[in-house]
């Protein structure tokens, strides 16, 4: 009966043993019960949306050539070419189609910086007037000078990369 008892033990040691050592198997979901607290949520919020805005300078191919067509008030509308280049450098050129008037196209050259706020926003220096641009995956779209936010419209201020030649 000793016997019997022993080799009970072992056996239940050695299966808790294992069990407690074994991988979790990747088909396995994993449970954890702790219990976080609103303001580490948060946090985790947080330092989630840092990190997925920090891709759009470290991990997006932003360096190239962006053309599109803005509204414009009193024209048929803006040719945009935005070229921003791996040194951030950039060159500006800005076309009113369909204008009345003398010299319908211009051209700024300058420097940008990504938003240390929300680095997926680029802000142009001064000879562009600071204006801001959200990067995404193969377009930039014009933001509020101001905030940095999505402009509240209908109408399209997306420039989409141009495709290497």
């Amino acid at each position: 009966m000793k016997k019997l008892t022993l080799i009970a033990a072992i056996t239940v040691t050695f299966a808790a043993t294992l069990t407690a050592c074994s991988k979790p198997n990747d088909n396995e979901p994993i449970h954890n019960n702790a219990q976080s607290s609103p303001a580490k949520m948060e946090q985790n919020n947080v330092d989630a949306s840092v990190t997925r805005a920090d891709s759009a300078e470290t991990s997006l191919d932003w360096a190239g050539d962006y053309e599109g067509v803005f509204p414009c008030a009193d024209c048929e509308g803006i040719k945009v070419e935005l070229d921003l280049n791996p040194d951030k450098t950039y060159e500006l050129k800005e076309e009113y189609l369909g204008s009345k008037g003398g010299n319908n196209e211009t051209e700024t050259k300058g420097s940008f910086s990504f938003d240390p706020q929300d680095p997926s926003i680029i802000t142009l220096d001064n000879n562009a007037d600071n204006r801001k641009f959200f990067v995404g995956e193969n377009f930039i779209e014009a933001r509020d000078v101001e905030t940095g936010k999505k402009i509240d419209s209908n109408l399209n201020y997306k420039l989409v990369k141009k495709s290497a030649s």
